[in-house]
This record gives C-alpha cells, sequence and structure tokens, in this order.
C-alpha cells in the first residue's frame, strides 16, 4: 500500500475552517476550506508543528478553542537545527519576507520534513507565482525538496480524479 501524500496545515487554514464572523471573504475562504477538509483530507496525512499551534493561541478571537483543539489531533513535526538552519536560508533568499519569520518556520518545517503539499490561504507571502518561482530557486541552489504551496482551491482534488501525488 503507498503512502498517503502529506500536507502541512498553515495555520490560517484551521483559523478559516471554524470561523465565526460575517466577512464575505472570509466566508468564501471558509466554505472552500471546510469542503476539502470534509472532502479531500481523508486521502492525504495532515502535519503541523508547535508553530501553527502558537500562532493559533495568540490573542484571542471567536473560534479560537475549537481550530486549537483540532491542531491538537495533528502531529506535530519536531523542531530540529535543520529546521532553523532551512529557515534562516529562506529568509536569507527573501522566498519570504524578513517580517514574516513564521511563513519561513512553515516552509522550513515542510521541506525538512519533505512534506508534499504546505496548505495555506496566505496569498500575499506563500500561495503565489512569485513565491512558487523562488521555491525552485531555492531549491536549485539548496538541493532541499520544497513543498508545493497551495490553497484549499488549488490543491489537487482526489474525488476528481486528480494525481495527488508529487512526482518528485
Amino acid at each position: 500500500m503507498r503512502h498517503k501524500p502529506s500536507v502541512y496545515v498553515d495555520t490560517n487554514i484551521l483559523s478559516y475552517l471554524h470561523y465565526l464572523g460575517s466577512d464575505a471573504e472570509a466566508l468564501s475562504c471558509q466554505r472552500a476550506t471546510r469542503e476539502w477538509w470534509e472532502q479531500e483530507r481523508p486521502f492525504f496525512r495532515l502535519l503541523a508543528s508547535r508553530v501553527v499551534g502558537s500562532e493559533l493561541a495568540a490573542g484571542e478571537y471567536p473560534g479560537q478553542q475549537r481550530a486549537l483543539a483540532e491542531v491538537r489531533r495533528l502531529p506535530y513535526l519536531a523542531y530540529s537545527r535543520a529546521v532553523g538552519d532551512v529557515e534562516a536560508k529562506l529568509l536569507d533568499a527573501h522566498v519570504v519576507p524578513l517580517a514574516v519569520p513564521g511563513d519561513a518556520f512553515h516552509l522550513a518545517f515542510a521541506t525538512v520534513y519533505r512534506v508534499d503539499y504546505l496548505l495555506s490561504w496566505n496569498r500575499a507571502h506563500l500561495v503565489s507565482e512569485e513565491t512558487q518561482r523562488k521555491l525552485v530557486r531555492f531549491r536549485a541552489a539548496f538541493g532541499l525538496r520544497t513543498p508545493l504551496v497551495v490553497s484549499p482551491e488549488s490543491i489537487p482534488k482526489a474525488m476528481l480524479g486528480e494525481n495527488i501525488r508529487r512526482r518528485d
């Protein structure tokens, strides 16, 4: 039996999954997130890190306790020196801005643990063509297998018959 493709779940995925507001754009993200969570999640092996848990625990917001309970059900990838080294390289290479080191940590965990996909709604710093181009250059420079950074809308869908397995 083949292993399921792996997905590192970014903080905002769990936030949208349990969102309790009325903002139209956020509700659209929530709908897509819940649809993916209910229909596609069983085809993948989901992972997180303490960084996700810490980000979810910051501040107070509606749905926070449900999001925290959800992340605690996921296996956490352990922090290591390699994760810190890759995080520093990602920042030095300007794959993500220095002002958002959390995004670099998410990418570092997914890279070090050879996770197939990093699932996020962060279009500013993660889910963008520009970031994918930067990751291709980063991968070539350091010989590391980086994750494909996707949103619930852009990750391949098993239910649609799309190939969810990475070829590299």
